[in-house]
């Protein structure tokens, strides 16, 4: 056996994420696993780094990792990486690569092979041929491959019985505290237009008892978040409901599972198993992309919308599950309006997050097909986004990333909750609350430039003084200003449009807090810490608005000053928020 060193490359979008798909292909590379080493970086990291880090290993085979959103940073560093080690050889693989890989290798001569669609045998027979010279590679299923001048392709890769897979993490060493991505299954039965999953429509599952068994890896551990990487998760109902019971039942009290499920899938005993997990245990994003029927019919998305909100619904009665939702951009049939539509309807559903993502025109896909019948003008290079439609102009999609920037800041960041529930009633929709702001943000020239979280609020302020209201709503507004940046954290120097509390109302809370040091009611977990201690780690302030209706119902109700506590020890799972004490002994 001639010794040789294998280096399989990652560059994944954040330190925090992780790269299933070169840890599941060391795993299963058999008895030369040992060979095989792993290299992971990200693509904020400058190019000259990750080439001195690869070069230093002086690996005889390279392999990257390509998806949509690093393939040219990938391309850019292979190019130099042969021309730093040019005895290397150096091989491809990922959905980006997949479906064209004859004319990747055409278009690029430093490349020497891809690996197409499913890696994991494919790659362990690649390594008996480089290493022990077994076989050929006309031989390697799944393989393109560089032979002098020539471009050759092996048979087409069969689907791996999903029972064979071997776990792909052997310890956690070095990711402590980074996002781990599993897979139960592979496929997806549904055949949405935009989707690569959907080429692959039959579905390969493990069995329940291996599923399990792995996830008990995590638990153990106490991984901080595992997300499913399976579509459409809950396909299967008896594969999710049997995976959803067995982690409630062995829930650490840590870990976080996140699944993409299909909304309109799930039943009744499903609602009555979530209803009793923990806070945080699971969440869910759930693609509606549309809720423009022309437009689900044309994209091929199989979806009951009315149950969808019914089953939302259901979720959040439990309070204790994070759901995302998508809305994609730029579909078939959806213009300007249509989207206006699609969006108030979603962001009725009251989400944790609301996603806006753009069309994304990939090869394999059926909408790289049928683009030109839609009138689908989108980038030649990745990430292959949409720049027009035959009913949505250029225009019209950059006022959308506007809206896109302005819900990401002021909704998905949960540190608005009550002051964007209050605004809202001033607009005929959402959607057009998101728009003034991006056109408040683009006259004043607020995008592009760096904000810290209070001046987030400070801009927010500037925006709703260009409203035309009287001083009794500036004055709600102001506390529910208060209410959201003192909901994440104890500003030491808020804004200048946050009142101070009056020098009654401090020595009132100094009273209290002297009551809780002699006898504690309220407080929980700050044994051995004085009132003055307590005073600056706890933040403490009189409101007249009930913020909790207002946020769940966008109803304003009034009432007498009443006190409310800021617990910064405790949070909640699903948005991060202090702990909120309604503190009775205060009442005025």
């Amino acid at each position: 056996m001639s010794a040789k060193k294998i280096l399989l490359t990652a560059i994944n979008a954040k330190y925090i994420h992780s790269n299933l798909a070169v840890y599941s292909l060391k795993a299963n590379a058999g008895r030369y696993e040992p060979f095989v080493e792993l290299c992971e970086y990200t693509i904020n990291q400058k190019k000259e780094e990750i080439l001195r880090g690869i070069y230093g290993k002086k690996p005889d085979v390279i392999g990257f990792s390509c998806y949509l959103w690093n393939i040219e940073y990938v391309l850019a560093v292979a190019e130099d990486v042969k021309k730093i080690l040019p005895g290397s050889i150096i091989f491809l693989g990922g959905p980006e690569v997949s479906y064209h890989p004859e004319q990747i290798l055409e278009r690029y001569p430093f490349i020497d092979a891809v690996m197409a669609g499913e890696g994991e045998k494919t790659f362990a027979e690649y390594l008996a041929w480089q290493i022990e010279k077994k076989g050929a590679p006309a031989e390697i299923d799944g393989l393109v491959y560089r032979n002098g001048d020539r471009i050759l392709r092996a048979p087409q890769r069969t689907a791996m019985n999903m029972e064979e897979l071997v776990f792909p993490y052997p310890d956690l060493d070095g990711m402590q505290n980074r996002i781990l991505y599993y897979e139960s299954m592979r496929g997806c039965p549904f055949s949405c237009s935009y989707c690569l999953s959907s080429v692959e429509k039959a579905v390969r599952m493990k069995s329940i008892e291996k599923t399990v068994k792995e996830l008990d890896f995590f638990l153990e551990r106490r991984v901080p978040q595992v997300k499913f990487t399976d579509r459409t998760f809950n396909c299967n109902h008896d594969h999710a409901y049997a995976v959803w019971k067995y982690i409630g039942e062995h829930d650490n009290g840590v870990t976080n599972f996140h699944f993409e499920i299909a909304g309109d899938l799930l039943r009744e005993e499903d609602f009555a198993l979530f209803h009793g997990f923990r806070s945080g245990l699971i969440q869910f994003e759930i693609g509606v992309q549309s809720t423009n029927p022309a437009t689900l019919q044309a994209i091929r998305r199989t979806m009951d919308l009315p149950k969808v909100r019914r089953h939302i619904k259901r979720v959040q009665e439990g309070h204790n599950i994070h759901v995302h939702l998508d809305l994609i951009a730029g579909l078939p049939f959806e213009g300007y309006e249509s989207f206006r539509k699609s969006f108030n309807d979603v962001y009725a559903m009251k989400p944790n997050q609301l996603q806006l993502g753009f069309l994304k025109v990939l090869d394999g896909s059926y909408m790289k097909e049928a683009g030109n019948e839609y009138g689908v003008a989108y980038s030649s290079r990745p990430p292959y986004e949409v720049l027009s439609t035959t009913w949505l102009s250029y225009q019209e999609l950059l006022d959308l990333k506007q809206v896109e920037e302005m819900v990401e800041v002021y909704y998905n960041s949960f540190q608005f909750a009550a002051s964007m529930a209050y605004l809202v009633r001033f607009f005929e929709t959402p959607f057009d609350l998101y728009r003034a702001l991006g056109d408040y943000y683009e006259k004043n020239h607020l995008f592009d430039r760096k904000h810290s979280r209070v001046s987030r609020y400070e801009i927010l302020w500037g925006f709703a003084d260009g409203l035309q209201w009287d001083n009794s709503e500036t004055e709600v507004f102001r506390e529910t200003m208060t209410y959201d940046l003192f909901s994440r954290d104890y500003v030491k120097n808020p804004p200048s449009f946050i009142r101070e509390r009056t020098a009654g109302q401090k020595e009132k809370i100094r009273a209290f807090f002297d009551r809780q040091c002699e006898m504690p009611t309220v407080l929980d977990g700050y044994g051995g810490l004085v009132a003055k201690q307590l005073y600056h780690q706890l933040y403490v302030n009189s409101f007249t608005v009930d913020m909790d209706v207002l946020i769940k119902t966008g109803r304003i109700e009034r009432r007498p000053p009443f006190y409310l506590m800021f617990d910064y020890k405790k949070r909640n799972p699903l948005d991060h928020s202090a702990a909120v004490s309604y503190l009775k002994e205060m009442e005025e």
